[in-house]
Parts: structure tokens; sequence; C-alpha cells
């Protein structure tokens, strides 16, 4: 990524510090047009330039989820157009001395709460998703294996113990074959990644979701 020469970042700030100030008085003057006491009056572009900031920086930060950054686009926007609104109309009433009417003042007095509550749901979405993503990438847990049944002798059967190999005897021992051990899901996906086997495959026949795949191909050495 090239980094922009000094003279871009100087002039950035000047434009950013020019347009702040005319867009902060414009609005503070819109909110005492409509009766919102002066020493709070300047709170309105507060909400609108901060709001718009945060919603900016999460849309184009690139390190959140499509819905966070959708809806961060969305109030980017809303916002812009507000800022865009009540400067000019605030500017326009000035120029000709006319009185905000009833409707500018409800439409001004909405702005402070519509923010809030943009905000809290972005602030939701950011916070939501990576929890929701942590458990949809977890493996779910084996179920345990059922308990051996073992089959009691019927009651009252002598046992009889068999006579000793006398000495020099060949002894023949008579081993059973253990029953097979059943596979597990690294030795299942080895075998399917050598049949060629894909991540789709994978999480199909496995029952695994895409980060257990991804990891079992990238153990596989699959590309």
């Amino acid at each position: 990524m090239t980094r922009p020469p000094k003279v871009v970042w100087a002039g950035l700030a000047v434009v950013l510090a020019a347009a702040a100030v005319l867009s902060f008085d414009a609005l503070r003057a819109l909110a005492v047009a409509v009766a919102i006491p002066g020493h709070l009056a300047w709170l309105l572009p507060i909400a609108v330039d901060a709001g718009a900031a945060v919603s900016c920086a999460t849309w184009l930060g690139g390190r959140t989820t499509r819905d966070a950054a959708r809806f961060a686009g969305r109030m980017t926007w809303a916002l812009l157009v507000v800022t865009v609104a009540g400067n000019a109309g605030q500017l326009g009433m000035h120029a000709h001395n006319v009185d905000p009417p009833w409707w500018v003042a409800v439409a001004v007095g909405s702005i402070p709460p519509a923010v809030v509550g943009a905000t809290v749901h972005l602030v939701v979405l950011l916070v939501r998703h990576p929890a929701l993503e942590v458990l949809a990438t977890t493996p779910p847990a084996a179920p345990p294996a059922p308990p051996a049944e073992v089959e009691a002798e019927p009651e009252g059967t002598p046992t009889v113990l068999s006579d000793p190999p006398d000495v020099g005897d060949d002894v023949v021992v008579d081993l059973q074959p253990l029953e097979d051990e059943p596979e597990t899901v690294e030795q299942r996906a080895a075998r399917l990644i050598a049949d060629g086997a894909g991540r789709q495959r994978l999480i199909k026949e496995l029952e695994i979701s895409e980060w257990k795949a991804r990891q079992l191909l990238a153990a596989g050495g699959a590309r």
C-alpha cells in the first residue's frame, strides 16, 4: 500500500477542519432557530458528525462483518444527507429571514434519538457477529460411546477349571482379534482427501464446519 505524500495529508486536514467548522456553525444555528437552548445547541452538530464518523470508520475499515458494514454504509449516507440538508436549509431560511416552520422543528428534534438508535444498533452488530461465528465454526462434540454389554452367566452354573498343562507341553494361546475401533474425524478426512475429496465433500460427509474442513485440507496438504 502506497502512503500518500505529506501535502495530501495536510490538504485533507485543512479541508476537514474548514468543513467541520462551517457545518458545526450552521447546524448549531439551526438548533437555536427551532428553540433548542443555546447552551445545548452545540450538541446537535456533535451528534450528527460523531455518528457519521463512527459509521464511516466502520464501513470503510474493512474489519467487520458484511451486515455491520452494510448498515454502517447506509448510516453514513443518511447522516451526510442530514448534514447537507440542515446546512442548506438553515442558510436558506436565514438569508430570506424565514422562521423555521413546525415540521422543521419536528425533523430537527428527531435527529438525536435516531442517531442514538442507529449507533446502538451498529454496536450490537459489531459485538454479536463474532460470537456467532465462533459458535458456527466450533466442531460439535462427539457423542459418548454406549456402555459395553456384559453377558451374565446363569446362576448355579459351576465354573470348570481346566487342568494345568504339564511341564514341556506347548501352550496354545487363543488370541481373539480386537474389534476395529471407529475411525476418527481426522482419519476419515485423510482417507477422503486421498480419494480427491474437496472442502464441500468433507463438510457434507463428515458433518463438520467450513472452518474445520479448511483445517483438515491444510493438514492433508490439499490446495
